[in-house]
């Protein structure tokens, strides 16, 4: 019989915030992100939640494309629709933190109570390949890093959560990982 945990796992993100799941290859990775995608979808409690995923990996992601909660899956050297992401998910940060500033909001949900507004999206960014995602974007000029940076330090509270993937905690940049 196999053994189950009397304890069910959630993934709340405002208490937990940004997440990294670590693992060599053909461990699960690419499913733990599909699997957070789909139940995303299955919020009753929670609000509505847009997903986007980048891919760097083996197209594992290809498969959340018809979800329609799924906004975008980007292949990862789609460096043009990698940036114009980044460059909307910051807008959509630096908006929320205005309009929850007004209202005194200290995170989505409480900004949903607040204002009314019960159809403010959460929004989940899954990054396949965290590594990789380094890799080409670190030390480019297109700011796509220093956007992902900004994302972290700034997105939890507006309801933007990331989600990534890499093979050992080191393909991850220290100043990330603190915030993971």
């Amino acid at each position: 019989a196999k053994h189950q945990s009397q304890y069910p796992v959630y993934f709340q993100p405002d208490v937990d915030g940004h997440m990294a799941v670590y693992g060599a290859g053909g461990t699960g990775k690419s499913v733990a992100l599909r699997t957070l995608a789909i139940a995303a979808a299955i919020t009753p409690r929670g609000g509505p939640v847009q997903v986007y995923a980048l891919d760097f990996g083996s197209a594992g992601m290809r498969l959340l494309e018809a979800l329609p909660h799924v906004g975008a899956v980007i292949d990862g050297d789609d460096t043009e629709r990698v940036t114009r992401l980044f460059g909307r998910l910051s807008a959509i940060v630096e908006g929320r933190a205005e309009r929850y500033a007004a209202v005194r909001a200290g995170n989505i949900g409480e900004y949903r109570t607040l204002s009314g507004n019960h159809s403010e999206p959460r929004i989940l960014v899954l990054i396949d390949g965290g590594g990789p995602f380094r890799q080409q974007y670190e030390f480019t000029t297109d700011g796509v890093y220093a956007a992902f940076l900004q994302l972290l330090a700034d997105g939890r509270t507006v309801g933007v959560h990331i989600v990534m993937t890499a093979d050992r905690p080191g393909a991850i940049h220290s100043a990330v990982a603190s915030s993971l």
